[in-house]
C-alpha cells in the first residue's frame, strides 16, 4: 500500500515537472525551461550581464534569430515581441489589451486589482473614460493646464536663481514640478512639500527594485515573508502606506467640502453618491495612485535627459537657443509655440528616442489564444514590446546609436519619421497623459535654454549611459545654469 502510495506520488511529481518544462504548441522560441524556475535563471543572468532586462532580452532575441521571444518565469508565460509591425499589432489589437493579474500588480495598486493603468475588461473601459472626461472638465489638456506649466516653470526658474552660479541637480525640482500640476487636477491642491519629495525618492527606489515583468517577487511572492528588503516588498510597503495617507488625507477633505474649487476628486465623489457598484473609495485611491505614478518620473526623467543632452552637445544647445531667441525672444512659451521651434521640437524627439523612457513597454495579457508571425500565444500570456529596439534598429534610423537631431527635420525644415517613434503608445491604451507630458517638456526645455547656458559641474561630462529599472533614468548629476543676460 505504502509502495503504491509512493509509485503514485512519484508519477505525479515527475508529470508536475514534465509539465513546467513542456513549451505549449507552436510557442514562440526562446531559452530552455527547467523545473519550477523556467527560463527565470537565464533572464536574470542576461540582464545583469547586459546592464537591464530590455537590453537582456534583445540579446536573447537576437541569439534565437526571432523577434516573437518565447520565455516562462516562474509559473507566468512571457513573450516580448520587437520589430514595428509586432509592436502596432500588440499596441492596436482587442486581443493585447488585457493587464496580468500578478502579485506585483496588485501590490503595485495598494493590494488590489483596481484603478485604470493595470485594469481591463468593463472596469477599465468605465474608469479610463471616467477619469480623461472629468480630468478635461476641470480644465487637463486646456488653456488652464498651460497656464499652470508656466507657473511651475516660473517656480523652476526661481529655484535656479536662488542657487545662483551653483551647480544643482535638476531631478527634484522637475519631479516636483510635474507631480504637482497633476495634483492640482486630482485633487484642488499641491503636495506639501515634505511629503511629495519622500514619495519622489521611493518612486526612484521603486524603479530600481523592480523589473518591468516584476522580478523574484511576483514569481514567488512568498519572498516577502523571508526576504522582505531584498526581494523589494518592503519598498513597496512603505510607498503603498505612504500614498494611502496622502490621498485618505485628502479625500476626506473634500469630503468636508474643505478643498476649493472643482477637481478629479470632487468629481468621483458625486458620482459615488449615484450608487454605482464599481464607483468606491477605493477604487477612486488606486486612480489617483495611477495618476501620481504616471507623473512622478517620466515626464522629469525626459527633461533631466535633454539637460543632459545639451550639457554634452554643446553645439546643439547654441542652435536650440538661437532658434528661441529668434523665433519667440523674451516671451512666456506656450505651445503653440513648438509649431515654429521646428528644431527644438526635432531635439526634444531625439532625447525621447535616444533615452527611451520606457525601453520595454507593458505588461499586456493575451484576452484569447491568438497568433503572431507564426507563433500562438496561449491565452493569458503576458507580452512586453521591446521599443527600445524599435528606437534603435538600423532599417529606422540612420547611424541609431548617435544623438541627431537633425534626422527628424527634412531638407525644408519640417518635421519628418514621427510615425517611428512611440513614446506615448498607440491604442486605446496610449498614455492618457501625453497633452500634459509634451507641453511641461517643451515649455520648461524652452524657458530655461531661454535664460540659462547650461554646463556641467567642474567640467565633467555627465554619463551618457542611463539607468534603466522600471523605467530609464539619467545617472545622478549636476549642473551649472549661467544667465544668458
Amino acid at each position: 500500500m505504502i509502495a503504491t502510495l509512493l509509485a503514485v506520488l512519484l508519477v505525479t511529481i515527475l508529470g508536475y515537472i514534465i509539465n513546467t518544462v513542456s513549451k505549449p504548441r507552436k510557442y514562440p522560441p526562446g531559452p530552455k525551461w527547467y523545473p519550477f524556475v523556467g527560463s527565470s535563471a537565464i533572464a536574470r543572468k542576461v540582464a545583469l550581464q547586459y546592464g537591464s532586462q530590455w537590453k537582456g532580452f534583445s540579446h536573447l532575441a537576437k541569439e534565437y534569430s526571432t523577434e516573437v521571444l518565447g520565455l516562462k518565469l516562474g509559473s507566468e508565460l512571457v513573450v516580448v515581441v520587437f520589430g514595428e509591425k509586432n509592436l502596432r499589432k500588440v499596441f492596436t489589437e482587442k486581443e493585447y489589451e488585457g493587464r496580468p493579474d500578478s502579485f506585483f500588480i496588485r501590490q503595485r495598486c495598494l493590494g488590489k486589482r483596481l484603478g485604470i493603468t493595470f485594469v481591463d475588461g468593463p472596469l477599465w473601459r468605465e474608469h479610463r473614460q471616467f477619469t480623461v472626461k472629468n480630468l478635461k472638465n476641470v480644465g487637463f489638456g486646456k488653456t488652464a493646464m498651460e497656464t499652470e506649466i508656466q507657473t511651475e516653470l516660473h517656480n523652476i526658474l526661481e529655484y535656479i536663481e536662488k542657487s545662483k552660479t551653483k551647480a544643482i541637480n535638476p531631478k527634484v525640482i522637475l519631479a516636483q514640478s510635474v507631480m504637482n500640476i497633476l495634483w492640482k487636477y486630482t485633487a484642488g491642491e499641491r503636495i506639501k512639500e515634505d511629503q511629495l519629495q519622500y514619495v519622489i525618492d521611493l518612486f526612484s527606489k521603486r524603479s530600481k527594485a523592480f523589473t518591468i515583468a516584476g522580478g523574484w517577487l511576483n514569481q514567488w511572492p512568498w519572498l516577502r515573508f523571508i526576504f522582505p528588503k531584498l526581494s523589494g516588498y518592503t519598498i513597496i510597503k512603505n510607498l503603498n502606506q505612504q500614498i494611502s495617507d496622502i490621498i485618505d488625507e485628502t479625500v476626506n477633505k473634500h469630503k468636508n467640502g474643505l478643498v476649493p474649487g472643482s477637481d478629479f476628486i470632487y468629481s468621483f465623489l458625486e458620482e459615488m453618491k449615484e450608487n454605482n457598484v464599481s464607483f468606491h473609495e477605493e477604487q477612486l485611491k488606486a486612480i489617483c495612485l495611477d495618476i501620481l505614478i504616471a507623473g512622478a518620473q517620466t515626464t522629469s526623467n525626459v527633461l533631466e535627459f535633454a539637460i543632459l543632452s545639451l550639457i554634452r552637445h554643446k553645439q546643439i544647445q547654441e542652435k536650440v537657443y538661437d532658434e528661441i531667441h529668434s523665433v519667440i525672444g523674451e516671451d512666456t512659451p506656450c505651445w503653440n509655440d513648438s509649431n515654429r521651434l521646428l528644431y527644438t521640437m526635432a531635439f526634444l524627439l531625439e532625447v525621447q528616442r535616444f533615452y527611451t523612457i520606457a525601453p520595454l513597454a507593458g505588461p499586456r495579457r493575451v484576452l484569447e489564444e491568438t497568433t503572431i508571425e507564426d507563433y500562438v500565444l496561449p491565452k493569458n500570456t503576458t507580452v512586453l514590446l521591446s521599443i527600445g529596439d524599435v528606437h534603435f534598429s538600423p532599417d529606422l534610423w540612420d547611424e541609431p546609436n548617435k544623438f541627431n537631431p537633425d534626422r527628424f527635420l527634412d531638407s525644408s525644415g519640417k518635421l519628418v519619421n514621427t510615425e517611428h517613434f512611440y513614446g506615448f503608445g498607440l491604442g486605446r491604451r496610449r498614455c492618457p497623459g501625453d497633452s500634459l507630458a509634451k507641453s511641461f517638456i517643451f515649455i520648461v526645455l524652452v524657458g530655461i535654454v531661454q535664460k540659462y547656458r547650461i554646463e556641467s559641474e567642474n567640467g565633467v561630462l555627465p554619463a551618457e549611459e542611463p539607468i534603466i529599472g522600471l523605467i530609464s533614468g539619467a545617472r545622478p548629476f549636476s549642473a551649472e545654469f549661467i544667465p544668458r543676460f
